[in-house]
């Protein structure tokens, strides 16, 4: 029996097809995560953001209501 080298070859040009289709897709793949994940980042510093300027605000009303409440007691106190 003697080998078939068209059959061979036939199948790794078939084979070389397929490998070139999937380097191809993988690399779209690759491109569109890096961007996702880019724009995870993105939004996750945009967030850090919003919540350090939401904890500030809640550390300044935190504090002016602890000064009122102690006002109040004061004045409470001084008045009894």
């Amino acid at each position: 029996m003697a080998p078939n080298h068209n059959s061979d070859l036939e199948t790794f040009r078939e084979t070389s097809k397929q490998v070139n289709s999937m380097e191809g897709q993988l690399r779209s793949h690759e491109v569109q995560c890096e961007e996702r994940w880019r724009n995870c980042f993105d939004r996750l510093g945009k967030l850090e953001t919003s919540l350090a300027r939401i904890e500030s605000r809640m550390l300044l009303v935190s504090g002016s209501l602890i000064m009122f409440l102690a006002g109040l007691t004061v004045t409470l106190a001084t008045k009894l």
